[in-house]
């Protein structure tokens, strides 16, 4: 028996990366997962198989959420799926770089609608089918907690997302439901795998943490498993700063 033995949850962005982690993770604690994917159908395969190799079950879900539309047709393929949902992880998001002088309009309103009104949306379609106390999990950044120039839209889009979590958190207590944040630091992913031409800059990267590397995957789904876990049940409105020792 697993503490997520007949959950139902839904990962969005989870085609790798953190995303299929939490997946693996979620299900190898008992939960079946719903993983989302926006494009990249055969990596969204790839975790149903990861899933699989632990003897979990998961079913996947193609939606482009940086518009209301593609939230619909997400929670319609939730619904025929049965329309429960005990756990949510909204991790789906995008990166900007660009400084104040050379960004576009365009830029910033796709930070916004993929890292920001996405989650909000998603999460608004969710709470209709998820029961009293179930979990919500928000995936954030350090980015939105210190500066970041440049990246200075991505890093205002992912402190909305802690703004976000905190009035969730006051707003869904009646219901015992729980809403918490995952601020990751450095995470050696497919994000910054462009600093891997530049050993000076994979170096700058892991000195960020004061435990001198980037983190893992895994490292952010085990946090994230126990927030959605009754291990955390008194625990809501957190902002996890999951960063090696960042900022200390």
């Amino acid at each position: 028996m697993g503490p997520l033995d007949d959950k139902v949850a839904l990962v969005t962005g989870a085609s790798g990366g953190i995303g299929r982690q939490i997946a693996v993770r979620l299900a190898e604690s008992g939960a079946r997962v719903i993983a989302h994917y926006s494009s990249r159908r055969e990596s969204a395969e790839q975790t149903v198989a990861a899933v699989q190799a632990v003897g979990g079950e998961a079913a996947i879900l193609q939606a482009d959420l940086s518009h209301g539309d593609g939230v619909r047709q997400l929670f319609a393929g939730v619904d025929e799926l049965g329309g429960r949902i005990d756990i949510l992880v909204n991790n789906a998001g995008a990166g900007e770089t660009s400084p104040i002088g050379t960004i576009k309009e365009e830029e910033i309103d796709r930070m916004y609608r993929v890292n920001f009104k996405s989650p909000v949306l998603v999460t608004q379609q969710a709470l209709t089918r998820m029961s009293d106390g179930g979990a919500i999990v928000n995936i954030s950044s350090m980015s939105g907690l210190m500066a970041q120039p440049p990246g200075f839209a991505y890093a205002m889009s992912k402190a909305a997302i802690h703004s976000f979590t905190l009035s969730m958190a006051v707003e869904l207590a009646a219901r015992n439901i729980r809403v918490n944040a995952v601020a990751p630091g450095p995470v050696d992913t497919d994000l910054i795998n462009g600093y891997r031409a530049s050993d000076d800059a994979m170096r700058a990267l892991s000195s960020m943490a004061a435990l001198g590397r980037l983190g893992t995957p895994d490292d952010i789904a085990q946090i994230v498993l126990f927030l959605a876990s009754p291990a955390s049940a008194w625990l809501t409105g957190q902002i996890i700063q999951a960063s090696g020792g960042m900022r200390l």
